[in-house]
């Protein structure tokens, strides 16, 4: 009894390597040695002193074994250059390798885009896009101005996944023009100084009706 229990508790903890041994049968591609010492590298490079576990590395080579090691260390690249401040995961690592259909490509850049002009002239002026549809994109989810001032770790999580969605989505559009914060104030108080013209050209007319409409006093 006691060696039968013995068993079952061996097979159970065996049972996950099985699993994995399973799952990895058809993940063929990237030399698994390659792809180690390139996880760690993403994890050395990120500053984490504990190398990934044996689970997140195979999770990670399940999903990115098709990749070529080139492929795997440019997304590596990019993402310690570029794009540190954002929440490493596979998907991310797939987008920034380039291994996607041409749409997701094309989303990705235009993105990628938005982030360099973000960087280049913030809010105050307006930004430059070589695809309409980046503009277009932007005016559905608030304005320039609105994308600009979202906190960044909104900025690459929620922002970025409704921009990818919107873009993908958008096929065909007149180009749309885009108002940076100066514009927008400089309209603001243009508004508010026309408001003002306004109200004061009235209270000047009404005044001037009082005094046409009262008669003069006879002798």
């Amino acid at each position: 009894m006691t060696q039968q229990i013995g068993e079952l508790l061996s097979e159970r903890r065996s049972s996950p390597d099985r699993i994995w041994e399973q799952a990895g049968n058809g993940a063929e591609g990237m030399d698994k040695h390659a792809f180690v010492e390139l996880m760690n590298g993403l994890w050395a490079g990120m500053g984490r002193t504990a190398m990934p576990d044996k689970t997140t590395l195979r999770v990670w080579y399940l999903c990115l074994h098709d990749l070529g090691e080139a492929e795997f260390g440019r997304a590596i690249q990019r993402y310690l250059c570029e794009r540190g401040d954002e929440f490493v995961n596979v998907k991310l690592i797939r987008e920034l390798s380039g291994a996607q259909d041409h749409g997701d490509t094309a989303a990705v850049s235009a993105w990628d885009d938005v982030l360099s002009e973000i960087r280049r002239v913030g809010a105050y002026q307006t930004p430059k896009f070589s695809d309409p549809r980046t503009a277009a994109t932007i005016k559905h989810l608030g304005g320039w101005v609105m994308v600009c001032d979202t906190k960044p770790e909104e900025l690459h999580k929620w922002t970025r996944q409704h921009f990818l969605k919107t873009f993908v989505a958008i096929h065909s559009t007149e180009p749309a023009r885009l108002t940076n914060l100066v514009e927008q104030e400089n309209a603001r108080t243009g508004q508010i100084q026309a408001a003002e013209e306004i109200q004061s050209r009235l209270s000047y007319n009404q005044k001037h009706q009082i005094r046409t409409a009262t008669p003069l006093n006879s002798f």
